[in-house]
């Protein structure tokens, strides 16, 4: 009797479901992305791709904060960026991939 309960006791808990269910929109949230130990950047380039196959335009805040500049600071701010390689010129993950080279790939 008791070999039968712990088999009856074994089988129901095999077959328990986790009811674990997380949808793509939980997942990718730059939050919950923070929290599980990914960069600020990973999360803005998995919000890109995400943007891009909705058609839509996904800045982030430096970015956004960058186009609402003059035409002067965005000026200085370029020939910054040119002479400066290790500076950040917010192109990166928001242009559009070619494979065959080009002057601008200098």
């Amino acid at each position: 009797m008791k070999k039968l309960l712990l088999l009856v006791i074994a089988a129901t808990a095999v077959q328990m479901q986790a009811s674990a269910a997380i949808s793509v929109d939980q997942v990718t949230n730059p939050a919950v992305m923070r929290a599980n130990g990914y960069s600020a950047q990973t999360a803005d380039m998995v919000n890109v791709s995400k943007a891009r196959v909705l058609g839509e335009e996904y800045y982030t805040a430096d970015e956004a904060a960058y186009k609402k500049q003059n035409k002067f600071v965005r000026f200085w701010r370029k020939l910054y960026v040119y002479t400066d390689p290790a500076a950040e010129d917010y192109s990166f993950y928001h242009h559009d991939t070619d494979t065959t080279p080009s002057y601008t790939d200098l």
